[in-house]
């Protein structure tokens, strides 16, 4: 606990605490409405990285006289991608439900190796991880199948994810508060 004070700062995890709260509870209750927004964000944010490199692309054309067509296929790209999310914006749903369902494939098989690693230890809960594995797999495999119809759930447990830390950094803050820590 010393060490996330001294990180933070006492003052800073009141206001750690509703931030999360209340993006959590947010998401909980307007994934679909958020996701959107957040997908709008994030292509504004590539048109705006995307001039960006534009307008270093000329620069660089100024000053050198070099022809760094990377630049500008770079830019290209990056525009392109935040065209596709304006147009599409179930897009940034798509691909959230995607990588996660990559991310869970991955520790799926990690976990079923973990288990067969222990059977050969001679381990007796191995069972249990096999178990933990193939539940895991099962869930990657919904994710990657249908991907459009779990987002909304995907969104709502990083909702409660972050719900979950901003009652956490509350009960910090509570805890600091009690005992009157000074040392920062």
């Amino acid at each position: 606990m010393e060490t996330t004070v001294k990180s933070t700062g006492k003052n800073n995890l009141f206001v750690l605490g509703l931030v999360f709260s209340f993006l959590g509870v947010a998401l909980i209750l307007f994934p679909d409405i958020l996701t959107e927004a957040l997908s709008i964000i994030i292509a504004v944010a590539f048109f705006i990285v995307g001039i960006s490199a534009v307008w270093s692309y000329i620069q660089q054309r100024k000053t050198t006289g070099k022809n760094p067509w990377y630049l500008i296929a770079a830019a290209i790209a990056i525009i392109a991608i935040g065209v596709c999310l304006l147009a599409f914006p179930n897009l940034l749903k798509s691909l959230l439900a995607v990588s996660a369902g990559i991310w869970i494939l991955i520790r799926s098989v990690q976990i079923i190796g973990t288990a067969i690693t222990l059977k050969s230890f001679g381990m007796i809960e191995w069972a249990w991880f096999i178990l933990a594995g193939l539940l895991s797999l099962l869930i990657a495999v919904i994710l990657l199948a249908f991907p459009q119809a779990v987002t909304e759930w995907v969104v709502r447990l990083l909702g409660i994810a972050l719900l979950l830390t901003g009652i956490y950094y509350f009960f910090i803050f509570s805890e600091v508060e009690k005992s009157k820590i000074t040392r920062l």
